[in-house]
């Protein structure tokens, strides 16, 4: 089974202000980002020497760690940029933290994603601007497939047909995480919704609908890793990972298996096997949620329901803060904002270490985080305890 060190631990979170930052350059948002990590953990820029990055999707800025780097007055004996998609890509950084520091190449690591997703696009223009290529584009665009929205919309009209879902099992994912939301000073959405909201909202690609959907979004996250020792010797609060495993199955969508194939269920086998803990063990969990049918999909590939349950688990409030497990307790990719799933990792720091405020998962031990690359072309599964 795969493992992660014991020895190395997370003891710092930092995150900017989302939704718009005019004026701020992705360069500048993920220094902040990392600022506000350092500053959690005690530290300074001079104390790292390790950097780990996800270069802006917008404006693609090669070797964007040297570039941060250079930028914050990091002497980094260990640098890297890191694309596997989505939350992934933040669980990888992560990944390669704790092996560059257990293995003697860096002592203290901040890892960062972040850009100016929002104020960055071109007026008039709506959605994420991708100026990257993905690697299907000739196989899809000519068929109209084009950016994140359809090829999610073609995984909600595949569940719906398997499993007869209907549009209030999508609406309770997005209910929820808009609940949640409210309870954080640092989300875009203010604006309770209910089901009815929910089912009114304009059609983007059928069955998606607006508050399907999630928010594109000025902002950046951070964290900070270092060895247990030293985090000892800080008198750090520290949240250390217990297990991380993934799965890719396709690139382009036209590959895309069905849906009980996605990588996702295996990849969550492995994760809870290798911390040695099952989907009843978890007190929270941070599920990779750009579209709302993504939390359903994911829900039952990890165990938490048998398939095709996920939105009666989620109508029952066994997601929302009270219930069994609460899911995305920040207003996660939907109603707090869309930054690459940065926030999902924070977030997740920051319950095991007690410190979410109004929306605290009382006695929160164990986290699972999830993530999704693409279309479900990677798909990741991250166990993290509270050290």
């Amino acid at each position: 089974m795969p493992s992660i060190s014991d020895d190395v631990v997370i003891i710092g979170i930092g995150e900017t202000p989302v939704g718009k930052l005019p004026g701020w350059g992705s360069v500048q948002i993920q220094a902040q980002a990392v600022q506000e990590a350092l500053r959690d953990a005690a530290l300074s820029v001079r104390d790292v020497d390790g950097l780990i990055n996800l270069d802006p999707y917008a404006i693609p800025n090669s070797m964007f760690s040297t570039t941060l780097a250079e930028y914050l007055g990091v002497r980094a004996s260990f640098l890297s940029t890191v694309d596997v998609g989505g939350t992934v890509s933040g669980m990888t950084m992560l990944q390669q933290a704790v092996w560059a520091i257990s293995s003697g190449h860096c002592e203290t690591a901040v890892v960062v994603y972040g850009e100016n997703t929002l104020t960055g696009r071109p007026k008039g223009v709506h959605g994420m601007m991708l100026k990257t290529l993905l690697g299907g584009e000739e196989w899809e665009e000519p068929f109209g497939v084009q950016g994140m929205v359809l090829p999610y919309a073609l995984v909600a009209q595949r569940y719906m047909h398997d499993y007869g879902a209907s549009v209030a099992d999508l609406g309770a994912v997005a209910v929820s995480t808009r609940a949640h939301a409210l309870l954080n000073d640092n989300a875009m959405m203010k604006k309770p919704i209910t089901l009815d909201d929910h089912a009114a909202s304009r059609m983007i690609s059928s069955p998606l609908r607006l508050l399907d959907c999630s928010l594109v979004a000025d902002g950046g996250g951070a964290l900070v890793l270092t060895s247990r020792a030293r985090a000892r010797r800080l008198g750090a609060k520290a949240v250390r990972m217990r297990s991380m495993a993934m799965r890719m199955t396709h690139n382009s969508i036209a590959q895309q298996p069905d849906i009980k194939a996605l990588g996702m269920r295996e990849a969550a086998i492995d994760a809870f096997e290798a911390a040695g803990v099952g989907p009843g063990d978890i007190d929270v969990a941070l599920l990779h949620d750009a579209f709302t049918v993504s939390v359903l999909v994911t829900l039952e590939a990890m165990g938490f329901c048998r398939p095709g349950e996920g939105g009666a688990y989620m109508r029952s409030g066994a997601g929302s803060l009270g219930g069994r497990c609460p899911i995305n307790t920040h207003g996660g990719l939907l109603s707090q904002a869309h930054i690459g799933g940065m926030l999902h990792l924070v977030e997740a720091v920051r319950q095991l270490r007690g410190q979410a405020g109004r929306r605290q998962v009382p006695g929160a031990r164990l986290a699972v985080v999830s993530g999704n690359g693409g279309s479900f072309t990677t798909c990741g599964a991250m166990v993290l305890e509270g050290a």
